[in-house]
């Protein structure tokens, strides 16, 4: 009777060389996962970086298109107070139409408002993906000097504002103000509209008033002339350093 040996599984040992080539490869995996993700990361933060210039572009060149308006505005603003205080201390009254025009326009203050949406953004967290410090530092300074005049404009000018209403109240016949509106504008009185005082303290309080109020109008003028210089200047490097199209 013939007997069948069933043969018996012969087990394979794995020598060094296989045991270091399946680490390998498992290294491998493990290291390039590791660096599609960096890659990725790296991709959709430098996408988000470019986004955030653009933006602040954006808001620069807004920045300046307003300081330009503000500047013409308060230099044409300096030339009235000029002008008033000469005619308040010559003869008002033989010049009530110019006084009482550029009277009404003396309380118009020109605040600067920013654009400072992205800004907003950074601050929260995001200046780490401004890689470039050339960028970020020109950046830092332009939003200190940002919040440096608007919160001086808000002390300052404000109250010297309010310091006026009183001789206005005292000075000016608020029915001819009210015929001189128009809109958000002011037309010239008809005629020439006489002071309700021509008492020569209350003349001199008021031109005081006006003599403070200018002098604000000068630093305001300054700053945002200076403001507009340095928005240029980081408009143009965020253009130079990132290749921004015009």
């Amino acid at each position: 009777m013939e007997v069948h040996k069933h043969p018996h599984h012969i087990t394979h040992k794995k020598n060094w060389g296989e045991y270091f080539l399946e680490f390998f490869m498992l290294f491998l995996a493990v290291f390039l996962g590791f660096v599609a993700e960096n890659i990725r990361e790296t991709s959709v933060e430098n996408a988000r970086e470019k986004e955030y210039i653009n933006s602040i572009a954006e808001d620069l060149q807004q920045d300046i298109n307003q300081l330009d308006s503000i500047v013409l505005k308060r230099t044409v603003k300096n030339m009235m107070m000029d002008s008033i205080l000469y005619l308040l201390n010559s003869d008002p009254n033989q010049h009530g139409n110019d006084v009482y025009y550029y009277a009404r326009w003396l309380p118009r203050t020109y605040r600067f408002y920013s654009n400072d949406r992205t800004f907003l953004q950074l601050n929260a967290g995001s200046w780490r993906l401004i890689h470039n410090n050339k960028v970020s530092d020109a950046l830092l300074a332009y939003n200190g000097m940002v919040r440096t005049i608007t919160v001086y404009i808000e002390q300052r000018e404000e109250s010297l504002v309010l310091l006026m209403y009183p001789s206005l109240d005292k000075l000016f016949d608020n029915r001819v103000f009210q015929k001189m509106l128009n809109g958000l504008s002011f037309d010239r009185p008809d005629g020439n509209p006489q002071l309700l005082s021509t008492d020569k303290t209350e003349i001199n309080k008021f031109c005081n008033e006006i003599h403070f109020a200018q002098n604000a109008n000068y630093y305001f003028l300054a700053q945002s002339k200076t403001l507009v210089t340095h928005a240029r200047k980081s408009l143009d490097i965020l253009k130079s350093e990132y290749h921004l199209s015009e």
